[in-house]
């Protein structure tokens, strides 16, 4: 149905009696103020988190090419500035390697640092452009609304948003979703105003703008496109075909549009070409130190020429206004042609590192995002008790969306929802914003990545609470009819609920569930993953291990999946938060560590699962999760034990075998549709105990100690059978040899505590069945759940 501009009741826009609006922007700006105030001072309550060293190490890369400037004498200095090798050592974004993604959010970062830096610490300083972006979001989306519903409906959704848990602990972090969320929503309400509003080309220039920004923050960002190109084709593109547009269109589009559409093809046939030449991203050395650097047959600057093209188009409508052609305002035109010329030069531009080598470099971070799993490291994801690699079930958008959102915010969204729909013939804002809300969630439904939590699905947090702020205020006017204040008192029906429960659970919010699933705990149960970021090692657990570690202490994982993360601590310690005696890392093999332990129920091994049943030398269980452990610090002893019980119990690996589920004629015909029957998901390996230990222990469980009595002693253990029998099975043999890596770490137990053995075997046989559990869950077990510490009976070094 084509559109038709509205009057303002349609519209839903509400104004005073002498027609002014009822909402000014110093409404906005104390909202903004007001957003601030709730988020400033908690800026550095937030453990450091696993992304946020990456980003900061980029930003203080880039912020010594900023200052170079300030030496600038000469142009062999410009020169040198500007040269390719240093722009892509001082721009250390949009490759493989440490930051993967380009340099917007990095840079607003950077300069939050330069502005809060003097009296706030490094990181808190830092997540000042996160908090800044969220503030400016809450603000944007209360001003649309206010300004077409009401201050009610507005201020509705403002709190709506603040209040969301799992938003309110993102915006507290070194990130690029918070940004993204910001620019996806600007994005949106550009478009929606360059559309509908007189005069609107100001607006159509900033969509633009603001997806070329997009593309410089990630490329999720730049998902944007699919809800604006979907509506654009559903509304606007009909026009085309009417009377009223006529031949005079079809002549402008074409002049327009196909002069912008001949260079951007030509840069993505050129990309395409250059990838065959070029290694892939994991293997590039785009410094070409050993190889011959490649030449691309197009310059950057082609990405320019749109730009251009918009540039003639507006003279030719000033050179003849009356014109049919040119003289007439095409806002649907004109949004997609601003999109096409001013995109692609602000993404361009926008990276210094891409100023030279641009389609080499550009091709580079194209296969990147493009190939994101054949490129980076398989990321494991825990959901409803399964682990799964990089991709989740069709439904996991909409389920972690309904388990995190605060209920009574939750409920006004779906209430705002069906009001919506109830006047789509008059008012088409709520259907365009539906149409946001649900595309993240709907791209979710195919292989897309799935990773940590919601925080790759801010953007529908921002549209869903527009819709919890219109439910808010439909619901408020009917009881209004019946009750004093009864608007006001549904919104605070509403938001308290929520108040209370960011309150409560402060600063762990990433570890938000909402009561539909039992809160944290119930979660936690039901298999989905407690915490995930690092953001539970709190500045409060940070100091409590400066406290209680001892002097010259070696800390470690021991966990080949967060390996990565130490880099959490080394900031830590590089900042002097953390001790500097403490030693980071495992320096030998002759000793063991302390383990610190993150509750991420994902990146769990048969070791760490073993490791959280003991008993812990230090637990972070704060009443915020109702005493559930988040962060673990484990003494020697307990990593011994553990080490030996893994050895002991851990089963062969296995694989599992993709069964047909869909009907023939979806894997023959539409077989992108598998996965609505569970097919082309990638399960992490079924976890396995070691039978026949567990079976010894069964059967015989004293001539298993006597065996493992033995093999501790090293007492002629290769000519007693039983021992002979047991370092068989904990090291068992592969084609003909024995497993390198298991008879490495018997050795490494055998030499450094080889008492753990004989522990290990008195509690397989003494708690079977709860090993056994611990071992067959992919993410942590409760101790409480499996009759308490598997090494409830042992000594420990609690401090």
């Amino acid at each position: 149905m084509p559109e038709s501009v509205p009057n303002i009741q349609a519209s839903g826009d509400t104004v005073e009696p002498d027609g002014r609006p009822r909402w000014s922007w110093k409404g906005s700006l104390l909202v903004f103020v007001a957003a601030m105030a709730a988020l400033v001072p908690t800026a550095g309550d937030f453990g450091v988190t696993w992304d946020e060293p990456a980003y900061r190490y980029s930003q203080v890369v880039s912020a010594q090419w900023w200052r170079q400037w300030a030496e600038v004498r000469s142009w062999d200095d410009v020169k040198a500035q500007l040269d390719p090798d240093a722009l892509l050592y001082y721009w250390p974004y949009a490759r493989f390697g440490i930051n993967f993604h380009p340099p917007l959010a990095g840079q607003a970062s950077l300069a939050a640092r330069g502005v809060f830096g003097y009296w706030m610490k490094d990181f808190p300083s830092r997540r000042m452009g996160s908090i800044l972006e969220f503030a400016a979001a809450i603000a944007i989306g209360c001003h649309f609304l206010a300004r077409r519903y009401g201050p009610a409906t507005g201020l509705a959704m403002a709190g709506a948003f603040l209040l969301m848990p799992r938003v309110y602990g993102q915006a507290h972090l070194l990130d690029t979703d918070i940004p993204g969320m910001f620019l996806w929503a600007a994005t949106a309400l550009a478009f929606w105003n360059g559309l509908r509003e007189p005069g609107g080309r100001g607006w159509r220039v900033l969509v633009g703008v603001l997806l070329g920004l997009a593309f410089l923050e990630k490329m999720a960002a730049v998902g944007v496109l699919l809800p604006l190109m979907a509506w654009l084709v559903a509304t606007r593109l009909p026009l085309a075909f009417t009377r009223r547009a006529g031949r005079a269109a079809w002549i402008d589009a074409a002049a327009t549009l196909v002069p912008m559409l001949l260079p951007l093809g030509l840069a993505f046939v050129e990309i395409q070409l250059l990838q065959r030449r070029l290694p892939p991203p994991s293997q590039a050395d785009l410094y070409f130190q050993m190889g011959t650097r490649p030449e691309a047959a197009l310059p950057g600057a082609i990405l320019a020429v749109p730009a251009v093209v918009w540039g003639l188009r507006r003279l030719l409508a000033r050179w003849r206004p009356a014109s049919r052609i040119w003289g007439v305002d095409r806002p649907g035109l004109e949004t997609f042609a601003a999109i096409l010329a001013f995109a692609p030069l602000v993404g361009w531009l926008g990276n210094p590192a891409w100023w030279r080598e641009t389609m080499i470099r550009m091709t580079h971070y194209y296969t990147l995002s493009n190939d994101r799993q054949g490129a980076l490291p398989d990321i494991l994801i825990l959901y409803a008790g399964q682990a799964y690699k990089y991709s989740l079930p069709w439904h996991n958008g909409w389920v972690l969306l309904a388990i995190t959102v605060p209920p009574m915010i939750l409920l006004a969204a779906l209430v705002g929802v069906a009001w919506g729909m109830h006047r789509v013939r008059t008012d088409r804002l709520p259907l365009y914003f539906l149409v946001h809300m649900a595309t993240l969630p709907a791209v979710r439904m195919l292989h897309t990545p799935a990773h940590d939590g919601v925080r790759l699905l801010m953007p529908s947090f921002f549209f869903l609470a527009c819709f919890a702020g219109w439910g808010a205020v439909w619901i408020g006017a009917a009881v209004a009819r019946r009750v004093r204040w009864g608007e006001a008192l549904t919104i605070a029906a509403v938001l308290a609920p929520a108040l209370v429960a960011l309150v409560r659970i402060h600063p762990y919010e990433l570890s938000y569930y909402n009561a539909f699933v039992g809160g944290s705990p119930g979660a936690w149960r039901r298999g989905y993953e407690l915490t995930y970021w690092y953001d539970a090692f709190t500045p409060g657990v940070i100091a409590d291990m400066n406290r209680l570690l001892p002097p010259d202490a070696e800390v470690d994982h021991l966990n080949p999946w967060t390996e990565s993360s130490m880099h959490v601590f080394h900031d830590q310690q590089a900042l002097g938060h953390l001790r500097a005696d403490i030693r980071l890392g495992r320096r030998g093999a002759d000793r063991f560590p302390h383990v610190v332990l993150l509750t991420q129920d994902s990146k769990a091994t048969p070791f760490t699962r073993l490791l959280f049943a003991m008993k812990p030398w230090y637990a972070s269980e704060p009443s915020q999760l109702d005493g559930l452990r988040v962060a673990t610090v484990a003494e020697p002893t307990a990593v011994a034990r553990a080490w030996a019980l893994n050895l002991l119990a851990d089963g062969p690996a296995t694989t599992r075998a993709d069964e047909p589920r869909a009907p023939a004629w979806i894997r023959d015909s539409l077989p992108i549709l598998k996965r609505f029957w569970g097919e082309g998901l990638q399960l992490a390996p079924p976890l396995t105990i070691n039978r026949a230990v567990f079976d010894w222990a069964r059967t015989d469980p004293e001539g298993l100690k006597a065996a493992a009595r033995r093999l501790a002693a090293r007492e002629s253990a290769e000519a007693e059978p039983a021992a002979v029998r047991l370092r068989g099975l904990m090291v068992p043999v592969v084609d003909g040899r024995a497993d390198a890596v298991r008879q490495n770490l018997l050795e490494q137990l055998l030499k450094v505590r080889p008492e753990a053995l004989d522990e290990a075997v008195s509690i397989l046989v003494d708690r079977p069945d709860a090993v056994a559990s611990v071992l067959t869950r992919y993410g942590y077990t409760d101790p409480a759940a499996v009759g308490g510490f598997l090494d409830r009976d042992l000594p420990d070094g609690r401090p």
